[in-house]
This record gives structure tokens, C-alpha cells and sequence, in this order.
């Protein structure tokens, strides 16, 4: 820890003992309580980080042309980060993207990027309660090819709404099969879903967002 304290001001930077950090920031010295930084290790987690890994290595042994295909492919999509901005991403960071969606959903994926812009939102979408107890049902008209990829939140209270954090990875599902039921649920309850197509390719489109009570 260093304390260096010139006329009519002092500028700690360091960890202090177990419990505090000091830091600047935009010219100001600030301090906060030190905590160890969390390192979530789920099955899931582990599988999509060794994908990640696969795709960074699989991006160096592409072609100097496949490289720049995929560096166009970037200049035609659209990201939103999390501030809701529109912005570009790199033509590594797509190729990756595509890696490892592909990968996940076992599919080959592809070294030549595609030349149109990632597909629309799932066809005619519908999140709604199911038949039985406890269920959700999910369909769409199919016929986009690909994948169907479901996400779901935990029950969740009256009047809250879901955050993204809140969601998990339910299934890849064909786009063929056109419905999903949802089982399992607590009835009369209240789920996020999420659904999104995915091409074979690892194309992935916007997300369809659903809020629905599972079934009494």
C-alpha cells in the first residue's frame, strides 16, 4: 500500500489490511470494502467458457479471407450493449459468437461468414399458460430452420419483473418441432420465458420476451 499526501491532499492506492481497497478514480482517491471477486462455476458456465477457448483458437487458424468476410459480416449486424445502445462488433467477436452458439446447439460451425444480417425474431411467437398444472406452453411457426433457444426465469413475486440475470438456459429446441411445454412449474405463479431463433450456422435473432403464470 502506498500513501503519498502533497499540500492540501492525499492519494492512498493499495489494499489496506483485510477489509479496505484504495483506488482512484477520474483524478479522485475513493475507497471500498474489499470483497473476493466470484468465479461461478456451473456445468453450463464451464461448457460455454471451454466453447469460448475453442473459438479463439478455431479464429487463428481461419484465412486471412475468411477473416475479413467475417469482418464485413460484422459492419451489417446490429449489437445492443447493455446501456441500449446500438454499437458494432468486431469480426472476431462474431465469429465467436457464432462458434459457440453452433457449437452449443451441435452443430458444425462454419469458417465462412454469413453474408446477410442475423435472422428476424422467432415467427409468430406465443409464451402462454399450458394445458395441465404447472405448465408453460412456447410455439412458433416453423419452417426458419434451425433452433429455438428457450431460456426461463426462477418463480418469480407479484410485481416483480425479470432482470436478464434472472434467466437460464432451458433448451435448444428444432424449429421444426413448433411447440414446447414447460412442466415442472409452480402453479399459479408467475415465469419469465425467453425464446430466440438460431440458425444451424450459429446465427441467432432478437429475443421474444414473455412474462406468464403457469397453469392452476
Amino acid at each position: 500500500m502506498k500513501i503519498r499526501a502533497p499540500l492540501h491532499s492525499i492519494d492512498v492506492r493499495g489494499r489496506f489490511g483485510v477489509g479496505l481497497v484504495f483506488s482512484n478514480w477520474r483524478g479522485l482517491s475513493v475507497g471500498r470494502i474489499f470483497t473476493v471477486p466470484t468465479n461461478p462455476r456451473s456445468i453450463r458456465q464451464l461448457v460455454i467458457r471451454g466453447l469460448m477457448t475453442g473459438g479463439a483458437r478455431a479464429w487463428t487458424a481461419l484465412t486471412d479471407g475468411n477473416r475479413t468476410g467475417w469482418t464485413n459480416y460484422a459492419g451489417i449486424q446490429n449489437r445492443t450493449n447493455i446501456f441500449g445502445q446500438s454499437v458494432k462488433a468486431t469480426g472476431f467477436n462474431e465469429y465467436c459468437a457464432c462458434f459457440v452458439l453452433a457449437s452449443d446447439c451441435g452443430e458444425t460451425p462454419v469458417a465462412v461468414a454469413p453474408v446477410t444480417a442475423a435472422p428476424l425474431t422467432v415467427t409468430d411467437g406465443v409464451i402462454s399458460a399450458g394445458a395441465a398444472s404447472g405448465q408453460i406452453d412456447v410455439s412458433w411457426t416453423a419452417g426458419q430452420g434451425g433452433f429455438v433457444d428457450v431460456w426461463i426465469t426462477g418463480a418469480l413475486p407479484a410485481g416483480r419483473q425479470p432482470r436478464k440475470s434472472d434467466y437460464t438456459h432451458d433448451s435448444y429446441t428444432a424449429d421444426a418441432t413448433a411447440t414446447l411445454t414447460l412442466s415442472g412449474l409452480t402453479p399459479t405463479t408467475k415465469y419469465g420465458v425467453r425464446i430466440r431463433q438460431v440458425f444451424a450456422n450459429g446465427q441467432v435473432g432478437p429475443p421474444l420476451v414473455g412474462i406468464v403464470i403457469a397453469t392452476t
